[in-house]
């Protein structure tokens, strides 16, 4: 599994330059909150 596919990009935000990583994508896949943590483990 690529953990960075379930990592949203928001690209201005908060300010033009910028750019945001969204975990709230990856939270809510447990199969890959479970291999995020075993990376980071």
């Amino acid at each position: 599994m690529n953990l960075k596919d379930k990592v949203r990009i928001i690209e201005g935000f908060p300010k033009a330059g910028i750019s945001f990583k969204d975990v709230t994508t990856l939270l809510q896949d447990k199969d890959a909150l479970r291999e995020s943590i075993d990376v980071i483990a």
